[in-house]
């Protein structure tokens, strides 16, 4: 991962000397921004539109987008330091304040402009941040990144008494979530689907009565709804190691509650969905189906550790179908 640093005064000239107009598109979607000239007062406009008011980032919140970072230690060190506003910047849009995400697909020359060494975090400073962030500590301590030596007397904690296992594994955290527009709140699932069923029905009547037919005629009558069912296999070590921390529970309430209304006086409200696989909307919809299978071995509170969660999700369409626009989706979505 690579990001770009962009200030208040940038232009959209500038900026495209920079990364190159072949690039400049791309760039611009990833960050959802406007090609306007001023490019960055609308970085900054982004900002005040969606950033302010939002609510603080919470210590779990930051140790799941800190998973996604590992892969470059100058930015899991970036956004590590983050001040409270600037973990809103960056639990909002996805970048550290003030700068661009550039997708995978393109890679600029190292600068001082850019973040993103793919050097991976040292698994020393990994564990002492996570540590901090589980013991309920709003900031982290900056030391933590200086060169590490038992010698120096820093403050470093016993690595093997904070050692999870569980986060060296290439889980894909940040890659699969699921969205709720009835609270405006989303869910990040620890594992991609182990299986995947994308099905879509076309609707025909025979016309009746037809004389000296030898088949009858195949009158149209309507499409879809498109129909996606996933099954995702989990364990409730996944999220922090220890699976006394609620957090699968939560996953499964979460896609559980999105099956039921919430009634406010005489209005049903219900809500609709959008699965996200590496930040691309797969499907939005309505959830009409939650299953959920459990399966041994037990943990320390007597229940089991693995699980089995399949989701239906039924397309509500942002747009009219038709023959010519369903050729044209990409092969995501």
């Amino acid at each position: 991962m690579q990001m770009l640093s962009i200030n208040k005064s940038a232009t959209l000239s500038g900026l495209i000397s920079q990364v190159g107009s072949r690039n400049v598109d791309n760039i611009l979607v990833l960050n959802s921004l406007k090609r306007v000239p001023n490019i960055g007062e609308e970085l900054y406009r982004q900002y005040e539109n969606k950033v302010l008011g939002s609510s603080e980032v919470d210590n779990q919140k930051k140790i799941s987008i800190l998973n996604t970072l590992t892969g470059d230690s100058d930015i899991f060190e970036s956004a590590a330091l983050l001040s409270s506003d600037g973990w809103r910047v960056l639990n909002v849009t996805g970048s550290l304040p003030g700068m661009l995400r550039i997708p995978e697909s393109i890679v600029l020359p190292d600068s001082t402009s850019i973040l993103g060494n793919h050097e991976p975090v040292k698994r020393n400073v990994y564990d002492v941040v996570m540590h901090m962030l589980e013991s309920k500590n709003s900031n982290i301590d900056p030391s933590v990144f200086n060169d590490y030596s038992s010698a120096k007397g820093n403050r470093i904690i016993d690595t093997k008494s904070v050692f999870n296992p569980i986060q060296w594994f290439n889980l894909p955290w940040g890659k699969i979530t699921l969205y709720s527009s009835l609270s405006d709140d989303s869910m990040d699932l620890p594992v991609f689907p182990e299986e995947y069923k994308d099905s879509v029905t076309a609707n025909y009547e025979t016309m009746p009565d037809i004389l000296y037919q030898y088949e009858p005629w195949q009158v149209y009558k309507s499409s879809g709804p498109r129909t996606n069912s996933f099954t995702f296999d989990m364990h409730r070590d996944m999220w922090s190691g220890n699976h006394l921390d609620g957090k699968c529970n939560e996953l499964i309430r979460f896609c559980e509650a999105n099956c039921y209304p919430e009634f406010k006086g005489a209005s049903v409200q219900t809500s609709t969905v959008t699965l996200y696989i590496a930040g691309k909307p797969l499907i939005s919809g309505v959830i009409t189906n939650v299953d959920v299978s459990w399966c041994g071995p037990l943990g320390q509170d007597n229940w089991y550790l693995h699980c089995s969660l399949e989701l239906t999700i039924v397309e509500v369409s942002e747009e009219p179908l038709s023959y010519t626009n369903v050729r044209q989706k990409g092969l995501i979505k």
